[in-house]
């Protein structure tokens, strides 16, 4: 599926002051097999390069702005995506690499509650009834869906810990309690933020998970859609996150002195495009 994905931000400085010297650092998209892009054009014209976890950033210069003035830059972009199966096409590697992941994305973090009581409690019953990272992964996917309830998108993020004791949660949520289930038991995973289209131009905001196999590599794993090592082309990857749990979409830097920040908005919107035509 070729997708036409148009991002807009608005960044307003509401506070008495100028602001000035900005730079505003755009979450684009990361790297994932599911996913090709064709295109990307940024307006006004801005840098973008690959950061940590092969995701793509925007460094857009920001213009000075007066009390009450905006900002809103634009990205265009071309992507090719498809419905792929990550354990029909395996990906090992080498044991001594395992032991760096193991180091790397098995840490608590913010969200990640490892020490957790019930997150430990859930843990040793899963622990019981495996035999295998594999059988271990597709069990924490079990248990996550039964234990929490899927709500509609909420206002803040609560982290594993509150999803396993509040038993109800979004795809964030989901996605946190289960990361936090493997980390807990030293399979490597994290976290992916992005989109999924359904009908209608604007996506709905998503987060699901990647975990690391022996013999398979990096799979993606959705608890909310109960989704284990797929993606349909519905998915738009944009931000990946393991060695920290939280990447802003939108981060602005700007001198100022004194009054409120700046007020940071976006919206997205995607087209399904057939032979290169909406």
């Amino acid at each position: 599926m070729r997708l036409l994905v148009e991002m807009q931000a608005n960044v307003q400085n509401r506070g008495d002051v100028k602001m000035k010297d900005g730079r505003m650092l755009w979450h684009l998209l990361t790297d994932m097999d599911n996913q090709f892009l064709e295109t990307l054009d940024v307006f006004p014209p801005a840098r973008v390069l690959e950061k940590a976890e092969s995701n793509m950033v925007a460094m857009v210069k920001i213009p000075e702005l007066n009390p009450g003035e905006s900002f809103s830059p634009t990205v265009i972009m071309r992507i090719d995506t498809i419905s792929r199966d990550w354990l029909l096409q395996p990906a090992p590697v080498p044991k001594n690499e395992l032991n760096m992941l193991r180091g790397t994305y098995c840490k608590l973090e913010r969200y990640w509650e490892i020490d957790n009581p019930i997150v430990q409690e859930l843990t040793e019953r899963i622990a019981e009834n495996s035999s295998n990272d594999e059988s271990y992964a597709r069990l924490a996917l079990r248990v996550v869906r039964e234990r929490v309830k899927l709500k509609t998108h909420l206002d803040v993020r609560l982290g594993a810990a509150t999803a396993a004791s509040g038993k109800e949660g979004d795809c964030d949520e989901h996605a946190d309690l289960f990361i936090a289930l493997c980390r807990a038991v030293k399979i490597p995973s994290r976290r992916v933020v992005g989109h999924f289209l359904r009908d209608g131009p604007e996506p709905e905001p998503h987060a699901w998970a990647e975990v690391y196999l022996e013999d398979k590599g990096w799979i993606p794993v959705d608890p909310a859609l109960n989704r284990f090592g797929t993606l349909s082309e519905n998915y738009f990857s944009r931000i990946r996150e393991g060695l920290v749990s939280e990447r802003p979409t939108i981060q602005v830097m700007m001198s100022r002195t004194g009054g409120n920040g700046p007020l940071i908005e976006e919206q997205v919107r995607m087209r399904v495009l057939v032979n290169g035509r909406s």
